[in-house]
């Protein structure tokens, strides 16, 4: 089984698909687009699984089932989108551009090497500078930005939002907005997601404020209870604007 193979599976394994969802789910793609490529036979699934190269249209099924971004997914298959801006002859130069925060993307080219002596439990601060930490690759080592942005590895038990950040995911985040932000966000991902400290370590959510205490909401998925911390005992350490998730499965045990 080749690289690509073994993270479309994991994909699949980790969001408790089976073969037959994907048939199913593909087959109504393909249906709403009008276009049979669309559809991922269970045989095709099995290809696909073992490294087969594969139709760009059943690449966008699975990127839809998996409900990540299409550009991050062909990333499994060694296609950056990204490449196409610089191999481009002839383009005019580019002004600024600013790139959208997306605290969902899914890089799968991504794999964090862990740290032994970091708790895969707890939500951890990650000090120091990016290349020090000996877990990221050099591809998202370069992205960061520590001279603006605080990094934190998200914990296995910090779960109350893990449904927009998974555990294990590298959350980066800005340490100039700690204040609770209203405002009408028209979709859940929307909404600001904040780093919060309180005497039992660190916990991502999203946070209201009352007049003594402050609130960190689950998502709906979630089955945890609203956190309630008196304000007193709590700090909102940042808001969380970007996040890299992992694919490598932490060993309990070894820790």
């Amino acid at each position: 089984m080749t690289e690509s193979g073994r993270l479309i599976r994991q994909l699949r394994e980790d969001r408790f698909l089976k073969p037959s969802d994907i048939e199913r789910q593909s087959r109504s793609i393909a249906d709403s687009k009008g276009n049979e490529q669309y559809y991922i036979a269970h045989a095709t699934l099995a290809d696909i699984e073992a490294g087969a190269d594969t139709a760009i249209y059943k690449i966008f099924s699975l990127a839809v089932i998996f409900k990540i971004p299409l550009t991050q997914l062909l990333l499994a298959f060694g296609i950056d989108a990204r490449e196409t801006e610089q191999l481009t002859e002839g383009a005019a130069p580019k002004e600024t551009a600013l790139e959208p925060i997306d605290l969902t993307e899914i890089d799968v080219s991504f794999r964090l090497n862990f740290d032994n002596r970091i708790n895969p439990r707890e939500t951890n601060l990650l000090p120091g500078k990016p290349e020090e930490w000996g877990m990221a690759p050099t591809a998202l080592v370069k992205r960061l930005q520590p001279r603006r942005f605080t990094y934190a590895l998200v914990g296995l038990d910090d779960d109350i939002i893990s449904a927009i950040i998974p555990s294990r995911s590298l959350i980066e985040f800005d340490r100039e907005q700690n204040e609770v932000q209203s405002f009408f966000w028209r979709t859940l991902r929307q909404r600001p997601i904040y780093l919060v400290w309180h005497d039992d370590g660190y916990t991502c959510g999203w946070c209201d404020q009352g007049r003594n205490e402050l609130l960190v909401v689950p998502h709906p998925v979630s089955r945890r209870s609203i956190l309630r911390l008196k304000l007193r005992e709590a700090t909102i350490i940042g808001r969380i604007v970007h996040a890299w998730c992992s694919f490598q499965t932490p060993s309990i045990a070894a820790c």
